[in-house]
């Protein structure tokens, strides 16, 4: 706000008001000073020698008497019991204080229309009048000072732009512009110690005026520090994120506070200056403390209902209907404001109780704790921001590994997350401090010290855990990732069953051994935990022979890769593809989709059908009329058919192999010949050959015979054998007989 003409009426007709009242009250005050009659009584008193002596025997009997009253005084059971009573008592006299003052007060002012007259009578004569001329010259020549200083300051106060958006160019707008608004009535100030010199007057009114423009200051320090928060004007230097609406509410309750509390110090300093007396004054500087919490507990209600209202309609669009119950804010957020009003009533009724120790405890540690909260929120959004800038993932690498960023981003969360933990630890611990708490006593003290250096201790093993653990699962699927490329390559059967196993046993010790030094450092004696395990290891040695033949069988096949992971092998009488191989067990898969767990000490016998590589056995009956040579030739043109066919030759690795005629059988030669394939493609391949040479042997018109038999009758020694009949029946009732 800036200093207009009718602001600056205002102020002179306040300024004026003030100094008649005080003086009328100083000259109201005269009346009730101890009179030369009493003073001369208090004389009489001690030189009188039988009045003293009768005065001192009034004072033995005084304190005779109350040694019989502490004498008589109940036990402390029975003062328990009297404990309410006591509270009535000081309750009594507390009001009796209260209605004392309040008429002593009354009295004052009723003093009040004679002080006026005497005013009146000081204000005709004409060297009063001068002085009153001095003052408001004093005071004009410092507004114009003020003035000057407001016009020539006004072109440099910046104006926000569309730049002004980071929290640094906001905080930077604001102070400059709260600086330069607050440089006229700095210079206001200065300029009334030559201006009261230069001019003469009355010196309760140079302490009056000296005192309001004081605090008209401290009350623009105020509003503009408010102003820089909240900026209800120009929403884009406003820090706070609060809508123009809100920023407006708070802005009028801030500035009812401001004004109020300007008020209050205005009247209660210029009554300390008038030398009130003092039971007058603690009664007005009551009354005026009570408007504080009363103003207070309206604003805390008023906040505390429009965050109920907001809460409890989002809560009703939530899906869950037991969530208002399981939500450990819905009683923080209904009843906030119960605990708050208590608090801001128990500091104002401890300053208006005069007990000062009391209210200063409270009010000094009530305003530490804010500074540290502030402080807090301020270094959280600092290490935010630190750990996005030097932290921040490359996107070269990103785009090589992409699922780098969100492992370490884990990690560095990680980290940020204990740092903010010990960030919070430490403001906890300076609000403690500040609430009286000997947090300081307690770190610095042997046993405090020992706390925290274990926990720091337990705090390291427990990251060294993680971070192994981290480590090995990077490098697992570092290790099994499939790498792209022009070396595209796939990790080998013997990595994918190793690394998983491995990487196991390593996240089990590493487990193990940080929960023994955890322990250790809490205070517990590992040594019992160290022999009872050594102790159950043998005894599961002994008494599980089964399961170590099991393990030892399980390590050979695991190192000498008689079975991998994805093989497809005959264990004895299971056969199927191997889905793990464990230090214990083999599980397999069959065709149907069965899974055989088979234990490594029962495994006698394996045959496995894709070590390195496959073949497959490819037996064909042709007739026995067939030429053996063109048959073998088919065959072969099949077989490099299909090694030149880019759906199948990527699987075969070697030409196809013919071994020959194999075989007579009843009904067909069989020819034999073999393929070379990669690991479980050999079955595959089989069937596309088989297809293929049947439609190779179909167009050369080769016979692939089916089992048949030739009929052969005999023939007897003595002449040919008998002739047989075929009798053929078709076309109805015609009969045709041939005779073979």
């Amino acid at each position: 706000m800036n200093l207009k003409k009718n602001e600056f009426l205002t102020c002179l007709f306040l300024i004026f008001f003030i100094f008649l009242t005080s003086r009328a009250l100083s000259n109201a005050q005269e009346t009730e000073k101890i009179s030369t009659e009493d003073l001369q009584q208090v004389v009489e008193l001690l030189e009188n020698p039988q009045q003293r002596e009768g005065f001192v025997k009034d004072l033995k009997k005084v304190i005779h008497a109350k040694e019989v009253t502490e004498k008589a005084r109940p036990e402390k059971s029975e003062r328990q019991l009297l404990v309410i009573e006591n509270l009535f008592g000081k309750f009594e006299e507390l009001s009796e204080k209260i209605m004392g003052a309040g008429a002593s007060t009354i009295s004052l002012l009723s003093q009040l229309p004679s002080a006026m007259q005497k005013a009146k009578v000081f204000l005709i004569q004409s060297e009063n009048q001068a002085k009153l001329f001095n003052l408001f010259i004093a005071i004009m020549s410092g507004i114009i000072i003020a003035l000057i200083f407001r016009r020539l300051l006004k072109k440099l106060i910046p104006q926000p732009n569309e730049r002004t958006k980071s929290l640094a160019s906001k905080l930077t707008v604001g102070v400059i512009r709260a600086i330069l608004s607050l440089l006229p009535y700095g210079a206001l100030l200065i300029s009334f110690f030559p201006l009261f010199r230069a001019l003469p007057s009355f010196t309760i009114g140079y302490s009056i005026v000296f005192l309001f423009f004081t605090i008209l200051f401290f009350y623009r320090i105020s509003v503009e520090f408010f102003r820089i928060f909240l900026s209800p004007d120009e929403e884009r230097t406003r820090i706070l994120h609060l809508s123009n609406e809100n920023a407006q509410y708070f802005w009028i309750w801030m500035l009812r506070f401001v004004h109020y509390t300007a008020f209050y110090f205005l009247i209660t300093k210029t009554l300390l200056i008038v030398q009130m007396t003092p039971d007058s004054f603690s009664f007005i500087r009551t009354l005026l403390l009570l408007v504080f919490p009363l103003m207070i507990s309206l604003f805390v209600l008023q906040i505390a209902r429009d965050i109920r209202t907001r809460y409890e309609s989002s809560q009703r669009n939530d899906e869950d209907p037991e969530n208002d119950r399981k939500n450990i804010r819905t009683p923080v957020i209904r009843y906030w404001s119960i605990p708050a009003i208590g608090y801001s009533w128990a500091i104002f009724l401890l300053l208006i109780a005069h007990y000062e120790k009391g209210f200063h405890y409270l009010f000094g540690a009530s305003l530490k704790t804010g500074f540290v909260i502030l402080a807090l929120l301020l270094a959280l959004k600092i290490l935010d921001k630190l750990f996005a800038r030097l932290f921040a993932v490359n996107k070269r690498v990103k785009d090589r590994f992409p699922g780098l960023e969100e492992k370490t981003n884990r990690y560095i969360l990680m980290v940020r997350r204990i740092l903010g933990w010990i960030i919070v630890a430490m403001a906890l611990g300076i609000i403690g401090q500040a609430w009286g708490i000997p947090v300081a006593a307690f770190v610095t003290s042997q046993t405090g010290a020992l706390i925290i250096i274990r926990a720091i201790a337990i705090m390291f093993t427990i990251g060294m855990v993680i971070a192994i653990i981290g480590i090995c699962q990077f490098v697992s699927d570092f290790l099994l990732k499939e790498k792209k490329g022009k070396r595209k390559k796939e990790a080998s059967q013997k990595m994918k069953t190793l690394v998983p196993m491995i990487r196991t046993a390593i996240n089990i010790a590493a487990g193990f051994i940080g929960g023994i030094v955890i322990l250790d450092r809490i205070g517990v004696n590992t040594t019992p935990i160290l022999a009872g395990a050594g102790i159950v290891g043998l005894a599961i040695g002994f008494g599980s022979q089964t399961l170590v033949k099991d393990l030892i069988n399980g390590l050979f096949i695991l190192f000498e890769e008689s079975i991998r992971v994805g093989d497809y092998v005959a264990v004895d009488k299971d056969e199927g593809t191997v889905e793990a191989v464990g230090l214990r067990t083999v599980k397999l898969r069959d065709v149907s989709g069965n899974v055989h767990v088979v234990p490594n000490s029962s495994v006698n016998s394996v045959m496995n059908y894709s070590k390195e590589f496959s073949r497959t056995v490819i037996d064909i009956g042709v007739a026995y009329r067939e030429d053996v040579d063109e048959v073998i030739n088919i065959i072969k043109e099949v077989g490099e058919e299909m090694r030149n066919d880019p759906e199948y030759s990527k699987n075969i690795l070697e030409p196809i192999e013919i071994f020959g005629l194999q075989k007579f059988d009843d009904s067909a030669i069989v020819v034999r010949a073999r393929m070379t394939t990669k690991p479980l493609k050999q079955w595959g391949l089989k069937r596309a050959f088989n297809r293929r040479i049947k439609i190779a042997f179909d167009e050369h018109g080769i016979e692939i015979p089916f089992p048949h038999r030739t009929v052969y009758m005999g023939e007897p020694k003595k002449g040919t054998a008998a002739p047989l009949y075929i009798q053929h029946k078709r076309n109805g009732n015609k009969e045709t007989e041939l005779n073979t």
